[in-house]
């Protein structure tokens, strides 16, 4: 089954109950911000610290509460208007100028805007992998990424997914019992479309910064075999551009295709008597990483068989050249 999220809202409330002592009114507290959403008023320092008030929310635990005198003379010389919503990058480095802690930011923009920000939680942006080199764009890409899992979970506003990602989270380190906890990571880490999302982003910035050879080189220490795979890939394919460009034909299919061709390459002094025991070498280890059953190929084996892909075929997609 899919991991029903959605319950975890719900869940919000005990699991506050077994880390704080109580449950919160979350709901009250953005009605109350209403005004400041709808831009019926500057934003003021008693708004901030209805935030931080203990029976309002669990915050003050995390965030340290701006001393209220020195925000109201900051706010009053800034004159922030929160509402109505226009380009949340601006909004958020206003307030980051007045507050200069991005966590509080965010906690001011989950109860002002909670249908597209949620409060820059840790354990939630473990959980969903997010990763930015600056901590605006960071903060931002989270809520993206939060309001496609509250898309996806049927889930309202990117605040409520926050919740329900921090209750599961809080869920799987004791609050709640063991049986509980493992069953809430085994549904987590079974659903498909979360998986794909965290892996998504970890994986996509390395598939569109790098080619195939750097990404084997990058993966040869934590998989030898898969980075052998993406090594194969690229050296069949660098075999196929040699086969049209030196051969005036595609590469075949058949069986034993590849080892006629590097035959032929140095016949045709494409590529010299030792360029060919090395490929043939390289295609032994392509063998290893790609057919089941084979012995798996050593880290150095594909280490060597990415260097050699560089040094004697990456050049057949350049131009023509004679032995080396």
């Amino acid at each position: 089954m899919d991991f029903d999220l959605k319950s975890y809202v719900q869940r919000f409330s005990e699991v506050c109950k077994g880390k704080f002592g109580r449950s919160y009114n979350l709901a009250a507290l953005e009605k109350r911000f209403s005004p400041l959403r709808d831009g019926q008023r500057w934003l003021a320092a008693r708004d901030v610290v209805q935030i931080f008030r203990p029976e309002n929310t669990p915050f003050g635990k995390y965030w340290p509460q701006p001393n209220e005198k020195d925000l109201d003379r900051s706010l009053a010389a800034n004159h922030i208007m929160l509402g109505p919503l226009n380009g949340q990058q601006i909004l958020v480095l206003r307030l980051l100028n007045v507050f200069h802690n991005v966590g509080v930011v965010s906690l001011l923009l989950r109860f002002v805007h909670p249908h597209q920000f949620g409060v820059f939680s840790t354990p939630v942006l473990h959980l969903v992998q997010v990763n930015r080199g600056a901590t605006v764009e960071l903060y931002l890409a989270y809520c993206e990424e939060l309001a496609q899992w509250a898309t996806h979970f049927g889930i309202s506003s990117v605040a409520e997914t926050e919740m329900a990602l921090w209750a599961f989270a809080q869920t799987t380190k004791g609050f709640g019992s063991s049986k509980t906890a493992v069953a809430a990571v085994k549904d987590f880490e079974g659903d498909l479309w979360i998986q794909r999302r965290r892996v998504a982003q970890v994986v996509r910035p390395f598939l569109r910064q790098y080619g195939r050879l750097q990404l084997a080189q990058i993966l040869v220490e934590e998989d030898a075999k898969l980075a052998g795979k993406i090594a194969a890939e690229e050296y069949e394919r660098l075999l196929g551009v040699a086969s049209v460009k030196f051969c005036g034909r595609p590469l075949p299919r058949n069986k034993g295709a590849a080892e006629q061709l590097i035959d032929e390459l140095e016949r045709k002094r494409k590529i010299s008597v030792p360029d060919k025991a090395e490929l043939r070498r390289v295609w032994e280890t392509r063998n290893a990483a790609i057919h089941p059953g084979e012995l798996p190929p050593t880290r150095e084996a594909v280490d060597v068989m990415i260097d050699r892909i560089l040094s004697i075929c990456a050049r057949w997609d350049r131009s023509e050249s004679g032995p080396r």
